[in-house]
C-alpha cells in the first residue's frame, strides 16, 4: 500500500513537471515572438525615420540663401534738354578714366563712363541690396560723373573752374530714386565741399517697368548654387531733387534763381534702367533641419526599444 501511495506521487510528480516543461516552453516561445516582434517593429521604424529624414533634406529649397552680386550694369541717360540747361550755363559732363584725386577712392578705375554723342552714362555696379527676391537697389561704387564749368577770358583762357561731383551711384529700384555722394570745389588747390549722400534724381512717377519689374528670376540651380537675374527701369521721367538742384547750381557758381536755375530744374534729366546677376548657396530652409531633427529622433527612439 504504501508502495502503491509512493508510485501514485511519483506519476503526479512527472505530470507536474510535465506541465511546468510545457508551461516554460511556451512562455519561451512567447518571449522569443515578444522579442521578434519588437525587433521587426523597432527595424521598421528605423527604416521610416530614414526615410523621413532623406525626404526632409530632399526638399530642401536650393537658393533659401542670400543673393549676392555676380555682375551689374545700367546706364544714366541724359536728355537733351538737361544737356541745354548744363550748356547755356557754360557746363559740361565729363568722365575720367580713374576717380579725380580730390575725392575718396582717388586712382581707382571710374565704374562710369560718359559718351558725349548719346548722352548716356554707362555704370557698373558691384553691389545691391536684396529683400527676398526682390531686388531694392544697385551700386556702383568708384563711379563719378563730373559737371564742370569752366570761366573763359576773351583769349579763351581759363580764368575760373567750378566743378561737381556725383560719386558712388546708387540705383533705387524700390523708391524711383537715384542716390549719388556730392561733392563740389573750385578748381586746382582748393578745398573740397562735401555734401554727403543725396537723392539726385527721382523718377516722376513711382514704380519699377520693363525687365523683370526688379524681380529675382532663377534661371538655373547647380549642386553648389542658385543663379538668376533681374532687372528693371524707373518710371516716368528724372526730375532733379530741388535741394540737390541748388547745390549743384551753386557749386557751378551759379545763381539759384532765374532762368539758367528753372531750366536746370524743370528738365526732364532723361532716364535710367539696371540689370543684374545674382548666385546664392544652395543652403536649406530652417524647415528642413526641424524634419531632419525629427527624423534623427525617431531613430534614437526606435534605437532604445530595440535596446529594451
Amino acid at each position: 500500500m504504501l508502495e502503491s501511495d509512493r508510485s501514485v506521487k511519483s506519476v503526479s510528480r512527472q505530470e507536474e513537471y510535465a506541465d511546468a516543461s510545457l508551461d516554460f516552453s511556451i512562455s519561451q516561445k512567447r518571449g522569443r515572438i515578444c522579442v521578434e516582434i519588437n525587433m521587426k517593429f523597432a527595424f521598421k521604424s528605423i527604416v521610416a525615420a530614414a526615410a523621413f529624414v532623406a525626404v526632409g533634406a530632399a526638399s530642401a529649397t536650393p537658393y533659401a540663401g542670400t543673393w549676392s552680386v555676380v555682375a551689374g550694369t545700367g546706364s544714366l541717360t541724359f536728355s537733351p534738354a538737361a544737356l541745354n540747361a548744363l550748356s547755356s550755363s557754360g557746363s559740361n559732363v565729363i568722365t575720367a578714366g580713374t576717380v579725380n584725386s580730390v575725392l575718396p577712392g582717388a586712382g581707382a578705375v571710374n565704374s562710369a563712363k560718359y559718351t558725349k554723342l548719346t548722352g548716356n552714362v554707362a555704370l557698373t555696379f558691384d553691389s545691391a541690396v536684396i529683400s527676398g527676391d526682390t531686388l531694392t537697389s544697385l551700386k556702383a561704387s568708384n563711379s563719378v560723373v563730373n559737371i564742370r564749368r569752366s570761366i573763359l577770358d576773351e583769349n579763351d583762357v581759363v580764368t575760373a573752374q567750378f566743378n561737381v561731383y556725383m560719386a558712388n551711384f546708387n540705383v533705387n529700384l524700390s523708391n524711383s530714386t537715384i542716390f549719388a555722394d556730392l561733392y563740389s570745389d573750385t578748381g586746382a588747390n582748393s578745398v573740397l565741399k562735401s555734401y554727403g549722400n543725396r537723392a539726385i534724381f527721382t523718377a516722376t512717377l513711382p514704380g519699377v517697368v520693363g525687365g523683370t519689374l526688379g524681380k529675382i528670376e532663377v534661371t538655373s540651380v547647380t549642386p553648389t548654387a542658385a543663379n538668376g537675374t533681374a532687372s528693371g527701369s524707373l518710371n516716368g521721367n528724372l526730375s532733379m531733387n530741388t535741394a540737390t538742384a541748388d547745390i549743384v547750381l551753386a557749386g557751378l557758381g551759379l545763381e539759384t534763381t532765374g532762368d539758367i536755375a528753372n531750366l536746370v530744374k524743370s528738365a526732364n534729366w532723361g532716364a535710367t534702367n539696371a540689370t543684374g546677376t545674382f548666385t546664392a548657396p544652395p543652403i536649406p530652409e530652417p524647415s528642413t533641419y526641424v524634419l531632419m531633427g525629427l527624423g534623427l529622433v525617431g531613430v534614437a527612439a526606435a534605437a532604445r526599444r530595440r535596446a529594451a
